[in-house]
């Protein structure tokens, strides 16, 4: 039984996309089967722009965790699960953490002045019509995810990968 290779990288190494419909939202798609071989769990980190407000909608066959990493923003869960009538407003800071079950009306409004980041966990693979930008992402590039000019995959022994740029090798030199 062949098992699974670690990896190391910078989510900074990763391209941002911009959906065309969604210009203050930026995806980065860090890990998911086109990097890991295979599994099926799918990390993003997403920012959304100061006072911008992403549109909203659901999921119906995927879960979606948020893990807010830096900033503040409002994030609108429940109701009608198309337009999100009759939804509960939360606030989302640094650390918080939300689960919203596939269905899910969801909606992140970022009112600050500061950029919002978040990482979206999906411990399901994202199919095709699960996610408007990562379809558009597909469609655009051909994959979900592209590193930056310059970002190359190299081995590490037998084991696992890393991913180094001309800027930054994460492998600790021995000794």
């Amino acid at each position: 039984m062949s098992r699974q290779q670690f990896l190391v990288l910078d989510s900074n190494d990763i391209e941002p996309f911009t959906h065309p419909e969604e210009p203050g939202y930026h995806s980065q798609h860090v890990l998911g089967r086109e990097i890991t071989g295979g599994h099926d769990l799918l990390l993003n980190r997403g920012t959304v722009d100061p006072e911008y407000d992403l549109g909203g909608g659901n999921h119906p066959e995927n879960d979606e965790i948020y893990y807010a990493v830096a900033g503040e923003a409002f994030v609108d869960l429940g109701g009608h699960p198309d337009t999100g009538e009759g939804h509960t407003t939360f606030t989302l800071r640094e650390g918080g953490v939300v689960f919203v079950p596939a269905g899910t009306f969801h909606r992140l409004r970022n009112r600050s002045t500061q950029e919002f980041v978040l990482l979206t966990i999906w411990p399901q693979p994202a199919g095709r019509g699960a996610n408007g930008i990562h379809d558009a992402r597909l469609d655009t590039w051909g994959t979900g995810l592209r590193f930056r000019d310059g970002c190359g995959i190299q081995s590490v022994g037998d084991d696992g990968a890393r991913v180094v740029t001309p800027e930054h090798d994460p492998l600790v030199p021995v000794g």
